[in-house]
């Protein structure tokens, strides 16, 4: 589809497609979708190189080269082919079968679902091309983009990590045992950018890889050809008149992996729940058997042309799409193209997500479910299906025209190329940090995550003695804290409160000459504790400014030993904080052997953070003898990052009855890991997830606290709806919005004081 007259952007760099089969003529999701994909960008005007194999399909030998290798050029679409080589098909169709075999309930977050060995055998007997990635490796930096798709062929597990500051990973990702594979989170967390087809799959890439790639992952969509005006489609198919009919429509390849022989035997179940009912189910599409029934209403097609499949949708009741393995489903937009609802199965998360946002038709999981929505299609009325069509196809108009989703790609690559934003900070390339004397110990982990958070937005930010910052001339960042005594820098354009004792309240506040300090806008506190120690004093103005919390420090595996442990089949509480308080540590015990009476299987992991009292810790290990728990909670401290991430990615709910204050990094942290939070209203917990998450005022009933712990975990609407807000609130606290309110500081530098104003700060 051209774009429309005048639109069409300036000449770009050259963009590369790598995948490993190419043409016009392939129609299987990626393959048609590279295809599209190429296509569509040469028309608006970008120069791109597709590199492939010379392998002639997906039902190919995959070490046959079918088609020549060289270069083609079209236009502004340049294709290069590389030979495949040898392979041993014997032992990849071996694995292969393993992991074909495998459910869902045998896979597990972080884990391979085969041996190291095997896992290398499908990897090395993957479809390779070593002239592709020596290409890749001499040529990669020609090209400011390379996108590589899909993600479970040799040509992205073995291309992508040569040139991964470049490459964009478009995984087309299913919920399927390749996906656990190591070889594919390796791609996964390496490349530059991750483009999703669909919101659900977003959801899914989430699932399966961790928040560390939340920042760089992209929902472009998937662009749809729409067939052409429906007033344009009518007549007969074989013997089969659907305009005539009433009928719910598959239209796909009918094959077991698409859960076909389910959605049969749920409809012939309809048919024996209603035999009055004249509603049939037509299959339509290519089969290595058929699964047609006359006596029980099914009718099947076979393959169809594009015509007769808009035919087929046109007159559908609706379509339905029991695949549990998809990552976009393309039939699903053309039918609400088409104005028709849709049936999905509620357990794949690309399809379910878009059904459920747009509200365009229903979701299904269990044969009784399905045998249910099909009866719910025959009961409703023309009118009815119709609105539910309707709101599919104004989901699909935004969601996968070729125009819009084409325009997402373009502002990815505008973005990439442009340089930082003006303003906000931008004229400021240094920046000095400086602690003064008696904060280092409160101030020191929220110095070092706001210097990488400025750091990685291109401030350089070192650190300064007080002494040396006090002479220094650029914007300094000074933490002070109410027990502190120090010189204030005359250009200290920031500065950053903190609250000198996290259990008590501080009795204390900075003056100038017996003046208080009139910070106005370029004061901050660290925790909302910090905030309230400066109104209580009478100092106004100071904001609250979260510690930054950058979820890419995850964009990488976990620890592969102790994740798999942790999905033992139990259910996983965490918390994670201060250990202050041996009476708030026994509630959450008790909280915990409440809820081992309403769910036998489950665990408790204590993390230690922040502020420990050693006695306090030691006593915890005398408390989980007494209570004959020391088989059922994991105490740790001092994690590696990768196994923190483990214990985190596979936690059920965060559950927090500590009354201490701190910088709520804990809940921070748990909120980008979609961890339902149940907390103790701290001023931390109510500023940081007071609207979001569940907050506990009254900690008398512990068994009440224990069943809202269980509700959460096992109800996935309750769930959800605390998740989806989480993620709202987390985005007030982003490390941008952090990083934005320092270099608005920077420019809000105040006059330089009167000389009498930079006489020692006295305490009050």
């Amino acid at each position: 589809m051209p774009p429309p007259s005048g639109s069409r952007p300036p000449a770009a760099a050259r963009i590369a497609v790598v995948t490993p089969w190419f043409g016009p003529d392939l129609r299987g999701g990626a393959e048609q979708q590279s295809w599209q994909l190429a296509s569509q960008l040469t028309a608006r005007g970008h120069p791109v190189d597709v590199l492939t194999t010379c392998c002639a399909g997906f039902n190919e030998n995959w070490a046959s080269n079918g088609l020549r290798a060289g270069i083609e050029r079209r236009g502004l679409l340049t294709i290069r082919r590389f030979r495949v080589q040898k392979r041993d098909w014997r032992a990849f169709e071996r694995v292969n079968a393993i992991l074909i075999s495998l459910g869902s309930s045998d896979l597990r977050r972080g884990v391979s679902p085969v041996s190291d060995e095997d896992a290398r055998l499908f990897y090395e007997n993957n479809i390779n091309s070593p002239g592709l990635c020596a290409y890749l490796e001499a040529e990669g930096r020609a090209y400011s983009h390379i996108l590589f798709l899909p993600y479970l062929y040799g040509t992205t597990l073995s291309g992508l990590p040569l040139v991964a500051d470049r490459a964009y990973l478009q995984p087309c990702l299913h919920d399927e045992a390749y996906a656990y594979l190591p070889c594919v989170a390796e791609v996964v967390h390496a490349a530059k950018g991750i483009l999703l087809n669909s919101e659900g799959e977003y959801e899914l890439a989430l699932r399966l890889f961790g928040p560390g790639i939340a920042k760089k992952s992209i929902v472009v969509g998937e662009g749809i050809d729409v067939l052409g005006e429906p007033a344009a489609f009518s007549g007969q198919i074989g013997s089969f008149v659907p305009s005539r009919e009433r009928y719910v429509l598959y239209l796909g390849r009918q094959d077991p992996a698409k859960n076909v022989p389910m959605l049969v035997r749920a409809f012939a179940e309809f048919r024996r729940r209603q035999p009055a009912s004249n509603l049939r189910l037509v299959l339509a599409g290519e089969r290595p058997v058929s699964y047609g029934d006359a006596e029980k209403g099914i009718v099947d097609l076979g393959p169809v042309n594009e015509s007769e499949k808009a035919t087929l949708l046109l007159h559908a009741l609706s379509l339905a799409q029991p695949s549990r393995s998809e990552s976009f489903s393309r039939v699903i937009y053309e039918s609400w193209f088409f104005g028709r609802p849709v049936v999905v199965h509620s357990k794949c998360m690309p399809t379910a997500t878009a059904v459920v946002r747009c509200g365009g038709g229903l979701t299904a999981d269990s044969m009784p479910e399905w045998v249910d929505a099909l009866e719910r299609i025959d009961f409703s009325s023309r009118e009815r299906l119709d609105r539910l069509g309707r709101l599919g196809r104004a989901y699909a108009e935004i969601v996968s025209s070729w125009p819009t989703v084409i325009g997402r790609y373009e502002s990815l690559f505008k973005a990439d190329g442009d340089p930082p934003p003006a303003g906000s900070g931008q004229a400021v390339r240094r920046a000095v940090q400086a602690i003064a004397w008696g904060a280092e110990t409160t101030a020191r982990p929220y110095a070092n995550a706001l210097a990488q958070a400025l750091n990685r937005s291109g401030i350089e930010t070192i650190e300064l003695s007080t002494a040396a910052a006090a002479e220094h001339e650029g914007p300094v960042i000074w933490h002070q804290t109410t027990a502190a005594a120090a010189i204030l820098p005359r250009d200290a354009t920031t500065v950053i409160y903190h609250a000198a004792n996290p259990l008590a309240a501080a009795r204390t506040i900075p003056y100038q000459n017996g003046t208080r300090v009139a910070f106005e806008r370029n004061l901050f506190a660290s925790s909302p504790a910090a905030l309230l120690e400066l109104e209580k004093k009478g100092v106004n103005g100071a904001r609250f400014l979260p510690i930054c919390v950058d979820p890419r420090q995850w964009d990488e595996t976990p620890d592969v030993p102790l994740i798999s442990a942790l999905q033992d089949g139990s259910q996983n509480l965490l918390y994670a904080g201060p250990i202050v308080s041996l009476e708030c540590l026994n509630q959450l015990l008790i909280v915990f052997l409440n809820y081992l009476t309403l769910e036998r299987e489950a665990r408790l992991t204590i993390l230690a953070s922040g502020t420990i009292d050693e006695e306090v810790y030691a006593q915890i290990f005398d408390q989980l003898r007494r209570l004959e728990l020391l088989d059922r909670v994991l105490v740790a401290r001092e994690l590696a990052p990768r196994q923190f991430q483990a214990i985190f990615r596979v936690a059920d709910a965060f559950i927090s009855l500590d009354e201490s204050e701190s910088l709520g990094l804990e809940i921070l942290q748990a909120m980008w890991f979609d961890i339902p939070v149940i907390a103790y209203p701290t001023a931390a917990a109510r500023r940081l997830a007071g609207n979001s998450g569940l907050l506990v005022y009254d900690k008398s009933d512990l068994l009440a606290i224990a069943a809202l712990a269980q509700i959460v975990v096992t109800d996935t609407g309750v769930r959800a709806t605390v998740i989806a807000a989480q993620r709202r609130a987390r985005e007030r606290f982003d490390e941008s919005r952090v990083v934005e309110a320092i270099l608005k500081s920077f420019e809000a530098r105040r006059e330089p004081p009167e000389p009498a104003q930079t006489e020692a700060v006295r305490r009050s």
